[in-house]
């Protein structure tokens, strides 16, 4: 079967793709749009699959999860930053870049639990010399957050800080954090049945080790083509760096603990609907004891 998969449009979806570039994957149909055209891709049944923001997964969005591979960290993501110049229990109103979804969710829950505050979100287009004010936070995520850091270190501002979503997570849990998911449209398997999906989620997952295989040959690709990486630097170092250890792409036992938990917290705090978490398809080698 040839398939349609729809992805983000940032750098750290490259090493997911590439494959799909290579002449055996050339045979599927690849399609890379903002995080918020995605969702109604997959919804119209446009795309086979989908790697969708986990928070659009835990609002019921998809027809499942395939499991195995997706965008996560544990510990500083390093592209997913809320920068203000006070702290952040003292935020009341956050700009949000408009390409944010599981990011906005996640601000949410950890300023609720961490500091007991429910600042006003509102979204924006991040531009590289925007300065919050004085009780306000900018929330910019992906390739735009390492334009922010190179216009804030060449401005000389050194009052503004970059809080980092996935370390934050890390201290009020302990886990990762799953920041996108392979997520199948919702007619999928009434249309093709449960032993496709397991073929389409092998598929993404021989994807996944292609990209992790040429990692150096990619960095030096995106480098020439004038992509940041981690601090907002141009070097190699700094994409290499924020591909082979800012992200893990590999999803596991800690993941999946990791995303229930988001999803309980999710509820608790309103950012998600009550819904019953979103069915795991897996390849059998690689299940454990969810």
């Amino acid at each position: 079967m040839d398939y349609k998969i729809g992805a983000i449009s940032f750098l750290n979806t490259v090493p997911l793709i590439e494959w799909f570039q290579t002449p055996e994957g050339k045979k599927h149909s690849l399609l890379r749009v903002l995080p918020s055209e995605l969702t109604e891709l997959l919804q119209k049944g446009r795309v086979h699959t989908g790697l969708l923001p986990v928070a659009e997964i835990l609002r019921g969005y998809s027809g499942g999860i395939l499991w195995g591979t997706g965008i996560a960290c544990r510990g500083n993501a390093d592209s997913v930053k809320v920068f203000c110049t006070c702290p952040l229990q003292d935020l009341k109103w956050i700009r949000a870049d408009r390409g944010s979804r599981s990011s906005v969710a996640l601000l949410k829950i950890i300023l609720s639990e961490m500091y007991g505050v429910e600042p006003f979100f509102e979204e924006m287009v991040p531009k590289p010399m925007m300065t919050p004010g004085q009780d306000e936070g900018l929330l910019i995520i992906g390739d735009r957050c390492f334009e922010f850091e190179r216009a804030l270190a060449q401005s000389g501002r050194e009052d503004i800080h970059g809080w980092d979503l996935g370390n934050l997570w890390l201290e009020l849990t302990g886990l990762p954090f799953v920041f996108a998911a392979w997520s199948l449209a919702p007619e999928f398997i009434r249309e093709f049945g449960k032993q496709q999906a397991l073929e389409l989620c092998d598929l993404l997952n021989k994807a996944r080790s292609y990209g992790l295989e040429h990692l150096g040959f990619l960095s030096r690709r995106e480098v020439s083509h004038g992509c940041l990486g981690v601090g907002g630097s141009s070097t190699f170092e700094a994409v290499d760096f924020y591909l082979r250890d800012s992200l893990k792409y590999e999803l596991g036992n800690d993941e999946f603990v990791s995303m229930r938990r988001f999803h309980g917290l999710g509820i608790k705090h309103g950012v998600f609907p009550d819904l019953q978490f979103p069915l795991l398809f897996q390849l059998a080698e690689m299940k454990k004891e969810f």
